[in-house]
């Protein structure tokens, strides 16, 4: 089921734009600028944005000046142009890694990136999607592939939801297929990232995704995230759990990396 996003071709519908840290993964640590899409095709148990599957907002909120946490209502939808210019707004204030497109789920809304990915790339901005890595005719026919992208793949045992592996199997082909290629000085590690969001009793869906992302690349980095504590959500798991996991998975990955949600511990967006 898909979240109803109402936006015209070439805008958007978005809850936010801002600076602040990325908390996931192997970009963990660096500054960047993060545009929240509105509308997600999923229902995980661990959602920690769940506005985004609620009715459509009619004003998203911005930062007019990098870390200030100052914010601006302003209407929805978004054009590019007008995303362009806050994106270079907040760049005077603060040199950022990259822009991070996230949500929900940014690839509900291709039209919009279709447009919006092929200016920051001319504007020489890096560009980084997060994606929950089941929309697959949706991210093989983008016209543009990121700089970087970091797919989800949804384990049954933390989403309380169906399984998805054909879908995940299918996105990942499409991604190893494109970013195989070595453009601008990337290579398919450098460039992709699988985060696994597990629980105390994730170990065989973690040995299933290990296995389908091995098939593909053993060297594609898969980011272990301990699923954060949510009322009613997946049990988080122990210490001895997180290093089980980890044994599991580096049996048939090269490069597995233990990474929470550092920008929860430290009290950012």
């Amino acid at each position: 089921m898909r979240s109803a996003v109402t936006a015209a071709v070439n805008t958007a519908v978005i809850h936010e734009i801002f600076s602040g840290i990325q908390g996931e993964g192997i970009l963990v640590g660096f500054r960047q600028i993060f545009v929240r899409f509105h509308g997600c095709n999923l229902t995980c148990a661990f959602c920690d944005t769940p506005a985004s599957r609620a009715e459509a907002p009619a004003q998203y909120q911005q930062e007019p000046f990098a870390g200030s946490r100052q914010w601006e209502s302003c209407p929805n939808p978004i054009t590019a142009e007008q995303l362009i210019s806050m994106i270079k707004r907040l760049q005077l204030d603060y040199t950022h890694h990259s822009i991070s497109l996230t949500g929900g789920e940014p690839l509900l809304q291709r039209a919009f990136l279709d447009e919006l990915l092929p200016r920051l790339h001319l504007e020489e901005y890096r560009t980084f999607l997060e994606t929950n890595g089941v929309l697959v005719e949706e991210m093989d026919a983008l016209s543009v592939t990121p700089h970087y992208i970091a797919m989800d793949m949804k384990l049954p045992s933390t989403t309380a939801a169906a399984t998805l592996w054909e879908e995940h199997t299918a996105f990942l082909d499409i991604l190893a297929r494109r970013l195989s290629r070595t453009d601008g000085g990337f290579a398919l590690p450098d460039r992709l990232q699988v985060k696994l969001v597990f629980a105390e009793d994730s170990m065989a869906d973690i040995e299933r995704a290990a296995m389908i992302i091995s098939r593909r690349r053993s060297d594609i980095p898969c980011i272990l995230q301990p699923v954060t504590y949510c009322p009613g959500g997946p049990e988080t798991p122990s210490p001895a759990t997180v290093l089980e996991a980890q044994r599991i998975a580096s049996r048939r990955l090269t490069d597995v990396r233990v990474i929470p949600q550092t920008h929860v511990m430290l009290g950012q967006r």
